[in-house]
């Protein structure tokens, strides 16, 4: 009977830890990108004002350089370890992106 008992409460400790540190990181990851792309608008809008031309890549660049100053701003535990490289400013991501955002002006390659 021990064993039986013993795999029953691994199964239900299982079920709920992940849940729970999948959306503390989650809503880290969320807060994180939220804020990137606040200031990566900022970025953009001010870089549009000057003329300036700005490619997919150079936006991509941005926001990764964004994302990694958030990051270490941000207190983390070693859970969170794993998420450093959470964000990698996909072609996904950037259409994405530009849909929410209304920026349409910008060059796709350079």
């Amino acid at each position: 009977m021990g064993p039986k008992k013993v795999s029953g409460k691994k199964e239900s400790i299982k079920g709920i830890t992940p849940d729970k540190g999948v959306t503390i990181i989650s809503k880290l990851r969320s807060s994180l990108h939220e804020k990137m792309e606040k200031l990566l608008i900022v970025w953009v809008t001010e870089k549009q004002l000057k003329g300036d031309t700005l490619t997919q890549g150079i936006i991509c660049e941005k926001a990764r350089a964004i994302f990694g100053d958030l990051l270490n701003q941000t207190p983390r535990t070693s859970t969170d370890e794993a998420s450093e490289d959470s964000f990698k400013a996909s072609r996904g991501w950037f259409d994405n992106f530009r849909k929410r955002t209304s920026i349409h002006s910008v060059v796709r390659h350079g």
